[in-house]
Formats: structure tokens, C-alpha cells, sequence
């Protein structure tokens, strides 16, 4: 890296359950991050089988799978430039 600053990490929270209560962690996690600095960015993780459709595998999803077929949930914190 050709700059001295570091970049401040961008992945904070993983394996957050994708029920009730993992949905609402995300959802005030958005509405409180200062969002003049941040915004939260929320990702599928770890594939749930049993929400695929007929035919349907990992490989429909190799830029990661959507939320609603995901048994966990990956937030990531961006700082806005």
C-alpha cells in the first residue's frame, strides 16, 4: 500500500441468526449508524437447502445467495467518501 493510512475494517458482523431477531438487530443497526459517515450494507450467508427451489443450487448464487435463502446474515459497515 502506497498510502500510510489504514482503511478502517469494513466487515463487522457474521453469523447473525436470519430470524426474527437477528432481522431486527439489522434494521436498528441502520437506523442508528450515523449515516452522515456509514451505511450498512447486509449480506446472505451460508445457504439454507431447504429454501432452494427445484433445480436450484449453489451455483444460481456465486455472488451470494439472497437473504431470504440464507440461514445467517453478514453486515458490513461502508464509510461513505
Amino acid at each position: 500500500m502506497t498510502d500510510s493510512k489504514k482503511l478502517p475494517p469494513r466487515y463487522h458482523f457474521s453469523e447473525i441468526p436470519n430470524d426474527d431477531e437477528g432481522r431486527e438487530f439489522v434494521r436498528l443497526l441502520r437506523k442508528y449508524a450515523n449515516r452522515k459517515r456509514y451505511y450498512v450494507l447486509a449480506k446472505g450467508q451460508y445457504l439454507d437447502k431447504t429454501q432452494l427451489d427445484n433445480g436450484e443450487d449453489w451455483r444460481d448464487h456465486v455472488r451470494g445467495q439472497p437473504i431470504s435463502k440464507s440461514t445467517h446474515i453478514r453486515v458490513y459497515l461502508n464509510e461513505r467518501r
